[in-house]
């Protein structure tokens, strides 16, 4: 359960500024590598943002302190074979990121519970993420189940 200060709340196109560098704390709190990451990332994050939100296919849930930002999460649909798969739509709920002051005290539980609570109102019946391994207690006490998901990824090499 969420601290009585700590309130959740949908962002707002104009904080997507806020939830760009949320997503990119996460990333290097992850170990996600910054060098793919275009020199303009955060203004393509935003137009991404905007366009996904305009379009109703994205929403930022942000945790509050007083109105500070203390924590967020993202959901948006992913196609899933639109023109195949017509009643079926999967969502996906990534850059979940708390500042490390705020843990534990059920602002990231509180965040994606409310994206995950927005996703299936639009009719998702499946919801995906990519978990940390610290945060697998939290992800699996809210339904998620560890999945057979496998990932190939290209490793460039220094000849």
């Amino acid at each position: 359960m969420a601290s009585a200060s700590i309130e959740i709340s949908t962002g707002t196109p104009d904080e997507f500024d806020v939830a760009a560098d949320f997503w990119l704390a996460m990333r290097r709190e992850v170990g996600m590598p910054g060098h793919d990451l275009a020199a303009d990332w955060k203004a393509r994050s935003i137009a991404y943002f905007l366009r996904r939100h305009e379009a109703g296919e994205l929403r930022w849930f942000f945790a509050r302190d007083g109105g500070r930002v203390i924590g967020s999460a993202v959901g948006f649909l992913l196609e899933n074979y639109p023109a195949i798969c017509l009643k079926t739509r999967t969502g996906y709920i990534a850059g979940v990121y708390v500042l490390p002051a705020y843990r534990h005290r059920g602002a990231g539980r509180a965040v994606t519970a409310a994206t995950l609570d927005w996703l299936q109102a639009l009719g998702c019946r499946r919801v995906r993420l990519h978990a940390a391994d610290q945060a697998r207690p939290m992800y699996a006490s809210l339904g998620f189940s560890p999945s057979n998901e496998m990932i190939w990824e290209q490793v460039s090499r220094n000849r």
